[in-house]
């Protein structure tokens, strides 16, 4: 049985995404905390290897953003 919402012109209800939300946040966060003692600071999202690598080696040479 369909019941469409009537609080908008589609009819269109959530799926339960907020739940998802802090989840990215989390992750990243876990991230920093452990490479924390090597400075490292993230800034952006996707965390892909190759820019943790980099990250890495710019806190190496005493670089930081």
């Amino acid at each position: 049985m369909q019941t469409p919402s009537p609080l908008n012109p589609l009819g269109l209800k959530g799926a339960g995404e907020g739940g998802t939300i802090g989840c990215i946040a989390a992750v990243v966060s876990a991230i920093e905390n452990a490479l924390a003692l090597f400075g490292v600071h993230l800034t952006e999202t996707p965390v892909e290897p190759a820019r943790l690598v980099e990250l890495l080696g710019e806190a190496a040479l005493g670089r930081t953003r």
